[in-house]
């Protein structure tokens, strides 16, 4: 099955400060910028960040700022790595009405779909770790020069 802009997720490259050491090995990475397909001004992105974020301090989660990135870095969404279940932020990207989420499990970059996915375990799509990214987690992450 193929869905929705998978080969634009699969290509995202992320932006992010080295983890700490203590990072958990399983973790979201949300986003609650405009929904793939749609524009919004920075200034409405930039308020749904700042609810997202409050929402998951006042939830007590863990979180560590990452940004995603189009292969071409010409668009990109800053979000969050956040230690919590699967389902859990799976729930919240379909309340902040992304298209999917990524779930980083047991070494692996997963895509989740969460419109019309009638569950989280419905819609995941492993992505290919790069050969050359060596950074744990092994995310797909943007080199600088």
């Amino acid at each position: 099955m193929s869905y929705d802009f998978e080969d634009e997720y699969k290509s995202t490259v992320f932006d992010y400060e080295d983890f700490p050491k203590d990072w958990p090995k399983d973790f979201a990475i949300l986003t609650a910028y405009a929904t793939t397909g749609e524009n919004w001004t920075t200034e409405q992105n930039e308020t749904a960040d700042r609810k997202l974020e409050a929402e998951l301090r006042k939830g007590g989660y863990r979180i560590h700022r990452i940004a995603g990135y189009s292969a071409k870095l010409d668009t990109h969404e800053k979000g969050w790595a956040v230690p919590m279940p699967l389902e859990t932020a799976w729930e919240l990207g379909n309340k902040y009405k992304q298209v999917a989420i990524f779930y980083y499990q047991n070494d692996e970059l997963l895509l989740v779909y969460c419109k019309d996915a009638a569950h989280c375990n419905a819609a995941v799509v492993k992505v290919a770790r790069p050969a050359h990214c060596k950074t744990a987690p092994y995310l797909n992450r943007i080199i600088r020069k």
